[in-house]
């Protein structure tokens, strides 16, 4: 194995770091599938033809391809046919990969409150003004059913919460842009527990139904300005819920505002 070139440094040369033999056979992998070389449905050589491929041992063969198959990038059988194949890639793994990222981060202070909830932001207003121009009548549809479920009293707080979720992620459907589906997703994941479930006793379920409402009819007419402003009127809502759990800042203010 040899070392990779030298890269300038704050004025000094320093050599990056050499890979290990399983991060050599995991992205030689990833990059014959990014780059078309196996396609979906492809099957891998046999771990005993790879590891002389690569010069390296069945294990480190097998480590890369767990990591590979916990990306959701390759799926494994066993038997007479099995083997490992090239995956129709899902965006639920890389969801959760970037959800348990996020998490990991709070937990350790690298990035605070704040930061999640002005990323959110700026990502569901963008989803919204794009389902406007680009919606459907199945999204509509289906945006508008939800929403009637969640207008029923008599459900849980969770049940509830749930379809919450729901509504937000058909916004982010109607907008359809898959590169918006995973960071969203992610997000609002990790908003449920850690943010939502604290403002639990002075969330008036009522007054979100109708905040969705007002988000759900400006994409259905097609409205983007309209949209965006309502996804503000939600947010501002729910952000002066956190501020009075004193989960943000009060200087955090509203930003409904800005264009």
């Amino acid at each position: 194995m040899t070392a990779r070139a030298a890269e300038p440094h704050n004025g000094r040369f320093s050599p990056l770091p050499v890979r290990t033999p399983v991060d050599q056979v995991r992205l030689s992998i990833l990059e014959a599938i990014t780059s078309g070389q196996l396609r979906p449905g492809d099957r891998l050589p046999g771990e005993k033809e790879q590891a002389l491929g690569f010069n390296v041992s069945r294990a480190v063969v097998r480590e890369a391809l767990r990591a590979l198959s916990q990306a959701g990038l390759i799926v494994t059988s066993q038997g007479r046919g099995g083997g490992s194949f090239v995956n129709r890639l899902e965006t639920g793994p890389v969801e959760r990969s970037l959800q348990e990222a996020i998490e990991l981060m709070l937990h350790f202070d690298s990035i605070n409150v704040t930061e999640v909830v002005d990323a959110r932001r700026a990502l569901e207003r963008t989803c919204a003004a794009l389902g406007a121009t680009r919606r459907n009548d199945r999204d509509v549809a289906a945006i508008g059913a939800v929403l009637d479920r969640a207008a029923d009293a008599s459900l849980s707080m969770d049940r509830w919460l749930d379809l919450d979720i729901e509504f937000h992620r058909g916004i982010v459907r109607s907008a359809h842009n898959r590169v918006l589906t995973v960071p969203l997703a992610a997000l609002h994941a990790v908003v449920q527990p850690n943010l939502n479930q604290a403002i639990v006793p002075n969330l008036d379920r009522v007054r979100v139904n109708t905040q969705h409402r007002a988000i759900h009819q400006a994409i259905a007419t097609r409205d983007a300005a309209a949209a965006q402003q309502a996804v503000d009127d939600h947010l501002d809502y729910l952000e002066a819920l956190y501020m009075r759990a004193r989960m943000l800042p009060k200087s955090h203010g509203t930003h409904g505002t800005r264009s």
